[in-house]
């Protein structure tokens, strides 16, 4: 099992910095708001962060998975304003890391939060994935036969 603390420190942090496009507004889910930054596109942009200040740090067989955010959005943003999403390691277990987060634009915040991320080796990941597949696909075909 893989230390945290040997590739990772509380305090260390990314930031990502993005132009709220027309493809992320809120009209995906509510036609009125077409000209507003989505929820879900925020939160995509926090996990990206998230992931920027974990994964480069890992041995190159390792990286994390999301398991657990909460945020709140706190004021709107229109299309083609700049967005900036500044994630921070706040404490590192044995096997998972939480981050805090926070957004905001030309005009102030716009959002916190916390993300939690579990550290794993891709590889038993991808196995148990494909296991999984497998499982379903066999279920499917049983059920198929059975009509």
């Amino acid at each position: 099992m893989i230390n945290l603390h040997e590739y990772l420190s509380v305090g260390q942090n990314a930031v990502v910095q993005k132009v709220v496009k027309p493809e992320d507004a809120s009209d995906k889910y509510i036609s009125a708001f077409k000209e507003l930054l989505s929820a879900p596109r925020l939160i995509h942009w926090a996990i990206d962060a998230a992931t920027d200040a974990i994964d480069p740090y890992l041995p190159e067989e390792y990286a994390s998975i999301g398991t657990a955010i909460q945020f709140e959005c706190t004021a709107p943003t229109s299309v083609g304003m700049t967005v900036t999403v500044h994630v921070t390691v706040k404490e590192i277990g044995e096997r998972d890391v939480l981050l805090t987060v926070e957004a905001w634009d030309e005009q102030g915040t716009i959002g916190h939060g916390t993300h939690r991320r579990i550290v794993v080796e891709a590889e038993n990941i991808l196995q148990k994935t494909r296991e999984r597949v497998k499982t379903i696909s066999s279920r499917r075909i049983l059920n198929w036969a059975k009509k």
